[in-house]
């Protein structure tokens, strides 16, 4: 291959990088701003919409659709851990202590919870739905580690440090 075509294969697949990238942050920004207004101008019909429309066009439980479900599961880990860790750095030692023992109490909270979920479902995608509320549950706490840093949380654990 010429260096020319090798430069050209790059770019483009920096290209498709970049844009997932930026679609992702479109998509979980948008979702974040949903929370925000629930209840004042959103429904939470509406930021499940939002959060699931990169999957929303996949038939249920096929492949696909689980593929992309997977996808998005690691993308709002990835916004958790992230949320998650300048929380960590800015909380009182009060708020870390009150924070460990929600965190200690929250994987099986999601397991037991998505499983039942999961189950209820069965007849349509069992496995579906339990990302899918893996899914959501990844959001709803991304969402209050980033009200935390920004001063909106009511939340106990949420004693933040002066920077």
């Amino acid at each position: 291959m010429t260096l020319r075509l090798v430069n050209w294969i790059v770019l483009v697949v920096a290209a498709i990088i970049m844009s997932t990238i930026v679609v992702r942050a479109d998509t979980q920004d948008n979702v974040l701003s949903c929370f925000d207004q629930l209840g004042q101008t959103t429904e939470w019909s509406e930021c499940l919409n939002t959060m699931f429309a990169p999957c929303a066009e996949l038939e249920v439980g096929g492949d696909d659709h689980i593929a992309c479900l997977t996808e998005q599961r690691a993308q709002w880990r990835d916004a958790k851990f992230q949320a998650e860790t300048k929380v960590l750095a800015r909380l009182t030692e009060d708020g870390l202590t009150e924070l460990s023992g929600l965190m200690l109490a929250w994987p099986k909270f999601v397991t037991d919870k998505c499983n039942a979920v999961g189950e209820s479902r069965a007849a349509i995608s069992a496995e579906a739905a339990n990302l899918g509320c893996q899914v959501s549950e990844l959001a709803l706490l991304t969402n209050e580690m980033t009200a935390c840093l920004s001063g909106a949380s009511t939340e106990a654990y949420c004693q933040l440090r002066d920077e």
